[in-house]
């Protein structure tokens, strides 16, 4: 009996550390848009000519923020806060498609673009995880960056496409003293807040 039992007990940790890692919580951020990469978003941005696509030629390439997320309307004057950052830029030293935007004031748009899918697990052993000795982040995906500006519903300018096509990086927290360091650090701000009273 007591070998049945140390068997059973034997078994079930070992499938406790094997399926530890799945037990390791994961999330994903990701923005519902036409494109499922970084490439089929710049296609389709690329597709965009200043000075011939309309919007509703905008539309059917799926640069439309009343059904696709994360792409912003901004004004003009939101124009010249991003282009026109200090008194040293001229807005004569703009691109003409910028400058005409400015210029049209009420009259013209733009679409800042943000969409992105990112991937965060965590990987490595469960425990350390747990406990918070030491924690592996991954983090992978892509996002897309664009602008567009638009004047009486003809496209202007369009920003070089930008971006990070890949996004693929290991983050490693560690802390020695695991919960125990969380304990630390609030005894110690503790300890400065009464010594040190702002």
């Amino acid at each position: 009996m007591k070998k049945l039992f140390n068997f059973l007990t034997g078994s079930f940790l070992l499938l406790i550390c094997t399926s530890c890692s799945s037990l390791l919580p994961s999330s994903t951020v990701s923005v519902v848009s036409p494109w499922q990469d970084y490439e089929s978003a710049k296609q389709a941005y690329l597709k965009i000519v200043p000075g011939a696509t309309t919007l509703a030629e905008l539309k059917e390439l799926g640069f439309d923020p009343t059904n696709v997320p994360n792409i912003r309307i901004m004004s003009a004057t939101d124009v010249v806060t991003v282009f026109v950052p200090n008194s040293s830029i001229a807005i004569e030293d703009l691109a003409v498609g910028i400058q005409k935007c400015i210029k049209s004031k009420s009259r013209c748009i733009a679409y800042k673009v943000e969409p992105s899918i990112v991937n965060v697990n965590r990987t490595g052993n469960f425990w350390s995880d747990l406990f918070t000795f030491k924690r592996i982040s991954t983090t992978r995906g892509w996002e897309f960056r664009g602008l567009i500006a638009i004047v009486d519903d003809i496209v202007t300018y369009r920003d070089p496409p930008g971006g990070r096509p890949l996004l693929n990086s290991v983050e490693t927290v560690r802390k020695p003293l695991g919960p125990l360091q969380e304990v630390g650090t609030f005894a110690t701000d503790t300890i400065q807040a009464v010594v040190n009273p702002r």
